[in-house]
């Protein structure tokens, strides 16, 4: 079983002071969770289409991708092939593919810009614990990864002091997974009761980590899987001892 992520992190952003999310139909219907949070007006992680930065004294203003979205049927193609161009072979597609079969997909989350898919992840139903899900696969279209699309900004120039400034709205990866991450910072007893209650992946702490994901706190799992590798995202600080059963698809790979 593997997991990877495609993208790379962008610095994390100070937590917004008021922020609306939208979750998928994946969840029972479409489901908006209002943040609230002590910081600035709204920053990278808020979802925006547009953010605004204070460079030097002035407020910039900064385009980004679109607020994130759920998977619907017509998406299905885009999804399949931009899974194909991000990963060396069809594994991840497959995946997904048979995740919807076995009716384990509980959410699909695309973020897209200018009537394409720029960035994608799913959730699937664990087996067990009850009400804890698995972030498998994560994709980015390729050509737009590093936030590469800032580059097109005529008053950008790359690799300048400025370059982060600029680049890091458009890291598709590092804001599904901030938005992802700014569900669980609000207490256990305001979680929706149709949200997971813990979010399981398989990949690099130094990566992952940066978004909320701990392995410390995986460290009294049991699973079938090095736990080396195992981060969770939940609310709290708790250190959970439970047995990960995978979906079927995923045990597979």
């Amino acid at each position: 079983m593997r997991q990877k992520a495609i993208g790379r992190i962008g610095q994390s952003a100070r937590r917004p002071s008021l922020m609306m999310l939208r979750i998928g139909a994946a969840f029972g219907r479409s489901l908006f969770v209002l943040l609230e949070s002590e910081g600035p007006p709204c920053g990278p992680a808020c979802g925006a289409s547009i953010l605004g930065k204070v460079i030097g004294g002035r407020f910039a203003m900064v385009v980004g991708p679109d607020f994130s979205t759920s998977v619907n049927e017509e998406h299905y193609e885009e999804v399949d092939r931009l899974l194909k161009s991000a990963f060396p072979t069809d594994a991840e597609a497959r995946l997904v593919r048979q995740l919807r079969a076995d009716g384990d997909m509980l959410l699909e989350s695309r973020k897209p810009w200018n009537g394409k898919t720029g960035g994608y992840f799913a959730l699937s139903r664990m087996y067990a614990p009850e009400g804890w899900a698995c972030l498998a696969p994560m994709a980015v279209r390729p050509e737009w990864q590093g936030g590469r699309l800032a580059e097109r900004n005529p008053n950008m120039a790359v690799g300048g002091p400025k370059d982060e400034m600029y680049r890091s709205p458009w890291r598709f990866g590092t804001r599904m997974l901030q938005e992802l991450a700014a569900i669980y910072e609000i207490p256990l007893e305001r979680l929706p009761a149709n949200v997971p209650k813990t979010i399981v992946v398989l990949g690099k702490p130094s990566f992952y980590g940066r978004y909320g994901f701990s392995w410390q706190r995986a460290q009294k799992l049991k699973s079938p899987c090095p736990l080396e590798s195992t981060l969770i995202l939940r609310c709290g600080d708790d250190v959970p001892e439970a047995e990960l059963v995978y979906p079927r698809a995923l045990s597979d790979l």
